[in-house]
């Protein structure tokens, strides 16, 4: 089975809020170069950020166990929100955060339903008598 890409974002600048908008507008846009990128396939989620320094994060869909969406006020006014997935890396949690992301419930649902349908057996059910 091939890995086909199903959602790619990005942390929007809206996330940012109004006093450090204008803080990296001053800083001549650098705070945005290194924004948060988002890429979720069958497979796997990836979390690519940094400017100077790239960190990359794969979450395997199957080892999923959560997905919460946390919306502040000011948040919900823009149309934005925070994507927590929680996983299991051998015998501990682990929880990322999806930062700025536009319409995260649908975003949320759209990792459960991949969730779903990786973690559901395929072919025919078989039963012990």
């Amino acid at each position: 089975m091939t890995e086909t890409v199903i959602l790619e974002a990005r942390e929007t600048r809206r996330s940012y809020g109004p006093v450090w908008f204008v803080l990296s507008v001053l800083m001549l846009g650098l705070p945005f170069i290194g924004r948060q990128h988002i890429r979720l396939t069958n497979e796997r989620i990836t979390l690519t950020h940094g400017f100077w320094t790239k960190v990359r994060d794969d979450i395997e869909v199957f080892r999923i166990r959560d997905v919460v969406v946390k919306q502040s006020l000011f948040h919900r006014l823009l149309g934005i929100g925070d994507v927590v997935v929680k996983s299991m890396e051998g015998r501990s949690e682990e929880t990322h955060v999806l930062r700025g992301i536009a319409d995260p419930v649908g975003v949320s649902e759209t990792i459960r339903g991949v969730w779903n349908r990786s973690a559901r057996p395929t072919g025919p059910a078989t039963t012990l008598d």
